[in-house]
């Protein structure tokens, strides 16, 4: 913890274009201080390595971005470790994403 707050990671997709919140704005809204953040150009395998990485090694309890567009093909991975925090919504840790397409 950083003070009373929790710690978080920002992440920033660099291929994701458009309006987004300010990520330190939501964190702050739901408690958390950002203590890194992760700007990323990689495919979905390489991204999930990396957040579940900074997860793990910063010991951080939740994953904010932008917006959602920013975490679609990752999101799985975060909610697995972290709290997943978006402009409208916390996904809370270990939240159950529903199958798509099968």
């Amino acid at each position: 913890m950083v003070g009373d707050w929790q710690r978080a990671i920002a992440l920033i997709r660099n291929d994701v274009r458009g309006d987004g919140a300010d990520v330190h704005e939501v964190a702050e809204l739901h408690g958390f201080r950002i203590v890194h953040t992760l700007f990323l150009d990689t495919g979905p395998r390489i991204s999930a390595m990396i957040v579940a990485s900074a997860v793990l090694e910063l010991d951080v309890a939740a994953v904010v971005v932008p917006c959602v567009e920013h975490v679609v093909a990752v999101r799985h991975v975060i909610t697995k470790r972290a709290a997943l925090l978006t402009p409208t919504y916390c996904y809370p840790r270990g939240h159950r994403w529903p199958l798509v397409g099968l």
